[in-house]
């Protein structure tokens, strides 16, 4: 089922007996009987070959159900269901959820039996999915402290306003408008930030697919998402959309439809992870963070003739990296006198009330890549405070950098 990646993660994950329950209820599929002296791979064999068996359109449809319950299935997704699992009313529905080991089966759990705190908690999993890149992300300044409405009359409004910007009819156009909280970068504090969805469904494209062993044309219809976040703290209203030229526009309808005030078209500067700088020893500041050592973990680039190079350290290294670089290429050895591609950074945390001491790997890598967005709320928003300490991210159009302590680390 290589047309299904989500779909195959339910499968492998799942306990056999629950992902047949929910293709057989949600979905009406004729599935084999399972024999549970069987190990979990040869009961799982004969489902997988009912899946196969269903036309493209069909499983697509049960593919993108599955996408949903996969997101919130990841470390971020669980963080969610985390902040919204004390919303489950019945005390022995909490105690059921409570009682569930297995990640995807607790979120296949919200879907069935909570879906409204489902909706909920995938809208707040999206809210957070930008990317710093400018192949699909903007932002623009809007006043702050302004109320987004979210009456019906101010959402069809909206939602009409779109279609026709969209070129769409209404009903194949989708609205969501959710509140949530989410940590500040600077501060940790818990923020209000609004999210608005935007679904609509392309025009129907024609895929190949065999079927009793012939190969048919098959009509798909796929829907593209965009999400603007407003924060009233600051006034950032953010657009996701691989939709260069209308970011703009949808921006500007949220803030006159839903915000009622115009923007100004100042935009917000993307983020560029620059770290070129760990090619030297340095100190890393952790004043005030309960951090208890960091080191440059990992380093590595690509030379121009495409040979590339890359250097580890274990966390107990008694050396820094560019010392064991030294030791493991030569004396006159400089990362300095190469452009890094790859870098890692191990964070070690300290122990704080229940949470243990644990590590944090970041890595940043190519021009503007870092893991950092795949981490929980906490994590991510302690990862992007540390780096804009240590300078290692800065708004694309700063010029001005301050020295660094030439300190190993």
């Amino acid at each position: 089922m290589n047309d299904a990646e989500n779909l195959s993660k339910l499968l492998g994950h799942l306990p056999p007996e629950v992902f047949r329950e929910f293709m057989v209820h949600e979905f009406g599929l004729a599935m084999p009987d399972l024999d549970p002296k069987k190990p979990k791979k040869q009961q799982r064999e004969p489902m997988e070959a009912v899946l196969s068996a269903l036309g493209v359109g069909e499983r697509q449809r049960i593919e993108e159900v599955a996408e949903r319950i996969v997101l919130l299935s990841d470390g971020p997704g669980q963080d969610v269901i985390d902040g919204f699992k004390d919303d489950i009313f019945d005390d022995q529905d909490r105690e059921a959820f409570a009682a569930i080991p297995n990640q995807y089966h607790r979120a296949l759990w919200l879907h069935l039996n909570e879906p409204r705190i489902f909706e909920e908690a995938l809208n707040a999993r999206q809210a957070d999915v930008f990317r710093q890149s400018a192949s699909c992300y903007s932002g623009f300044m809007a006043p702050t402290n302004l109320a987004v409405l979210d009456d019906a009359a101010a959402k069809e409004a909206f939602h009409q306003t779109v279609a026709q910007q969209l070129g769409c009819s209404n009903d194949a156009v989708a609205i969501q408008i959710f509140k949530r909280l989410r940590p500040d970068t600077q501060t940790g504090e818990d923020v209000e930030l609004y999210q608005i969805s935007i679904h609509h469904n392309r025009p129907p494209e024609i895929i190949d697919c065999v079927q009793s062993s012939e190969l048919v044309p098959q009509e798909v219809i796929r829907a593209v998402s965009s999400h603007i976040t407003y924060e009233p703290a600051n006034g950032h209203l953010e657009v996701l959309s691989k939709d260069t030229g209308g970011r703009e526009a949808l921006a500007r309808i949220v803030a006159d439809g839903l915000l009622q005030s115009p923007i100004t078209g100042e935009k917000i500067p993307i983020k560029q992870y620059d770290y070129q700088s760990l090619a030297a020893p340095r100190a890393f500041d952790l004043t005030g963070e309960n951090v208890a050592s960091v080191k440059v973990a990992e380093l590595g680039y690509t030379d121009s003739n495409h040979r590339s190079l890359l250097v580890k350290i274990w966390a107990k290294d008694p050396d820094d990296i560019h010392t064991a670089a030294k030791s493991l290429i030569g004396p006159s050895f400089d990362f300095r006198h190469h452009r890094l591609t790859y870098a890692r950074l191990s964070i070690r945390l300290k122990k704080v009330g229940r949470e243990r001491a644990r590590t944090i790997s970041v890595i940043l890598r190519d021009d503007n890549k870092c893991n950092i967005k795949t981490k929980r709320e906490k994590d991510r928003a302690l990862c992007d405070r540390l780096l804009a300490k240590w300078k290692l991210v800065k708004e694309i159009g700063d010029v001005v950098e301050a020295p660094l302590d030439e300190v190993a680390a």
